[in-house]
Parts: structure tokens; sequence; C-alpha cells
């Protein structure tokens, strides 16, 4: 039976992002204590630390270009 993926709100990954930047635990605890991979925990700080709050995409608003 194939494993369900999850989904996580782009709110819940900045605030996760935030624990691991400001914990004295290790990343690997954080994300075993949260239920996921540390993959997947090491893969948001990275796009954080590259695209900062833009990184998660969804914008509250779209932009018309003309």
């Amino acid at each position: 039976m194939p494993k369900d993926q999850r989904t996580f709100t782009k709110e819940f990954k900045l605030e996760e992002v935030h624990l691991v930047k400001s914990s004295h635990k290790p990343l690997a605890q954080i994300a075993r204590d949260l239920g996921i991979a540390d993959s997947t925990l090491h893969h948001w700080r990275k796009l954080f630390t590259e695209q900062g709050e833009q990184a998660f995409g969804s914008c509250d608003f779209l932009v018309n270009p003309w």
C-alpha cells in the first residue's frame, strides 16, 4: 500500500525553520519530534536561507504585469 504524502503550510514550514535556528536541539532531533524526515527539514532550512520569506511560495496576492 502506498504511503500518503503529507503537505505542510507555508506557516508551518517557517515556524519549524525558525525553531531549528533558535533551538539548541540538533536538526535531526527536531525532525523526529515533528515526525518528519530530517532531510525534509534540512531542505526547508536551505530554501529559507537562499530565498527568505519567499521560500515556500503562495503569495497573498497576484500582480498583473500589464
